[in-house]
């Protein structure tokens, strides 16, 4: 469960690191099930492997769909107890799993552009959702500059799409704040959808693998996605949750709902009144209070005095 300086930690910086939260046989079996898809994916074996075109031409394996199809040790993660309670608290709201992907960096693996995640790269996302929309990002392996892990420029989350086209990468990387996301495998990493972030290439012989779960709260969903064409909150995403649990179950593990979240008619909750959490729409609080000059500056991308020296 988190302390409400680490909630605090998350709205204010746009990201937040939970060290080794998944452990024991429940790590391991995830990395070995990862290793089974990348081999899948590098060989082009079945169906949803993504690739991408490197700088000599040569296409490169990273990324893999549908993980929840694949086995279920990645249906069972995806409600874990001690998880659900940190999506729960930093969200403030009812919530599902919506999305979820294997993003994998070999080694030789290009860099990844700066960015804001959709819909945040598109100007016209002029301010930040209400309600919190984040990425839970579970690291199975070490994440650390030399095997391109993620740099983050914190606190820039709230202000809507930010400009990042007028800034060479090293000026993004070395001028503006941004700061290594050092991970171990077993870390969980919360991050804000909205936060501007990029990655060197893999310099290393060891690969970077990360599974992706994109959990929303219905309105989110309606507002930023509904036009993507995947559905939302339904009868069928309700009889998913419950097959994870079950795959919990079955391999061992700590009950789903051994925690201080619930399965309810309209999504995932916090069942324990007590428990700290977020302020309904707190985004859009957090944003009202940022100074007109202070959102021009971020929107900018100004670096900051301290980036500088």
């Amino acid at each position: 469960m988190l302390t409400p300086t680490q909630i605090a930690t998350f709205h204010a910086q746009g990201f937040l690191h939970m060290p080794g939260l998944i452990q024991g046989p429940e790590l391991a079996l995830l990395r070995a099930e990862s290793a089974r898809v990348v081999d899948q994916g590098m060989a082009r074996d079945g169906n949803h492997h993504l690739y991408h075109t490197l700088a000599d031409g040569r296409e490169a394996y990273w990324r893999s769909e549908d993980m929840f199809r694949r086995h279920a040790c990645f249906r069972a993660v995806a409600v874990h107890p001690q998880l659900l309670e940190n999506i729960a608290q930093c969200l403030g709201e009812r919530f599902y799993p919506w999305n979820d992907s294997l993003v994998v960096k070999t080694p030789g693996g290009d860099a990844v552009a700066w960015h804001q995640d959709p819909p945040y790269g598109d100007p016209v996302r002029t301010t930040t959702y209400p309600t919190p929309n984040f990425t839970t990002d579970i690291y199975l392996d070490d994440s650390d500059p030399e095997n391109g892990c993620v740099y983050a420029i914190p606190g820039h989350h709230l202000v809507g799409s930010v400009r990042l086209d007028d800034k060479s990468a090293d000026e993004l990387f070395t001028r503006c704040g941004a700061v290594p996301v050092r991970m171990r495998p077993g870390d969980v990493l919360l991050h804000a959808l909205s936060t501007p972030h990029g990655s060197h290439p893999n310099r290393s012989q060891r690969s970077r693998r990360t599974f992706y779960i994109h959990y929303l709260n219905e309105a989110v969903y309606q507002d930023c996605y509904a036009a993507w064409g995947k559905p939302g909150w339904s009868v069928q995403q309700h009889a998913l949750i419950e097959r994870m649990a079950a795959d919990r179950q079955a391999l061992g593990y700590a009950p789903a709902w051994s925690g201080a979240v619930g399965l309810t008619a309209d999504g995932l909750a916090l069942s324990d009144a007590t428990v700290p959490r977020t302020p309904r729409e707190h985004w859009k609080t957090l944003a009202a209070a940022l100074p007109p000059e202070l959102v021009r500056a971020r929107k900018a991308l100004v670096p900051s005095r301290a980036a500088v020296a």
